[in-house]
């Protein structure tokens, strides 16, 4: 499927997509315009509210740390008010990448640590953050809001990466797509043109050259991101599957009732 259709331009909001069109391993379709990602929603415009509204987005999940809502806080435009939940899942990345805009002018720029801090934050985020990943599914299932639902962190890439893919397994979409829709976030974001763009402001703010491949973790995101924390989760609950049932709470009642907002067919 071509990924244009399902990345949604929208004035202040970076990586908003739909997640609907996706096939299930039973023929089943996940419905357009029902589930949604982005990053964060602080630059919002109020025609980009207007637009939010219009798709019937009644309900926001923001898995941000307090921190990086005290740096950009939303500022919600008059038309749109949906039923917002709070549940931080992690964030280290987030954290060390902050401190890293601060030493870059007086420390060459650590490439390799900062593809190893990401790939450590995959590994973490769904193992030390499993009651929030939990909540995450709770607050959807039982939403009060019969909208359509939107979840965001600050990019709309990692923390939003592993929750995306977690609720299309849930939804029974196979893995190749479940990977597709990971990887959709380079299109989104112009991968090559926005690393370009940053390794350049941190070039002049490093008085050193920094190449734009360097730069790629903190922008997009890789196959082996995503492998990390499937990985990490097999490591500490024996397995994918086992960790959506026992864990997250996932049991055959709560899957038939997220599948009948999400599936058609």
């Amino acid at each position: 499927m071509n990924t244009t259709m399902r990345i949604v331009p929208l004035a202040g909001v970076k990586n908003f997509r739909d997640m609907g069109g996706y096939t299930t391993k039973d023929g089943r379709t996940v419905k357009w315009g029902h589930l949604f990602r982005s990053g964060h929603l602080s630059d919002m415009t109020d025609d980009c509210g207007t637009e939010l509204t219009a798709r019937d987005i009644g309900t926001v999940i923001d898995f941000r740390s307090d921190r990086e809502k005290e740096r950009h806080p939303v500022r919600w435009p008059k038309s749109w008010a949906p039923d917002y939940h709070a549940l931080p899942i992690g964030g280290n990345a987030a954290a060390w990448v902050h401190d890293l805009f601060e030493r870059i002018a007086t420390s060459p720029f650590p490439a390799d640590e900062l593809r190893a801090q990401f790939i450590l934050a995959f590994e973490t985020i769904p193992v030390r953050n499993a009651s929030g990943v939990k909540d995450y599914f709770d607050a959807i299932i039982d939403r009060k809001n019969p909208g359509a639902v939107l979840f965001h962190c600050t990019a709309g890439k990692d923390r939003t990466g592993i929750t995306g893919a977690l609720m299309l397994r849930a939804l029974g979409v196979d893995e190749d797509q479940v990977m597709a829709d990971f990887l959709t976030t380079n299109d989104a974001v112009d991968l090559d043109e926005t690393s370009t763009r940053l390794a350049g402001w941190l070039s002049s703010r490093a008085n050193r050259e920094i190449k734009p491949q360097d730069v790629f973790p903190l922008v997009g995101v890789e196959a082996d991101f995503l492998h990390a924390a499937d990985k990490a989760i097999a490591r500490e609950f024996g397995s994918t599957e086992n960790y959506m049932s026992k864990v997250l709470g996932l049991t055959a009642d709560r899957l038939d009732k997220l599948r009948s907002s999400f599936l058609s067919g």
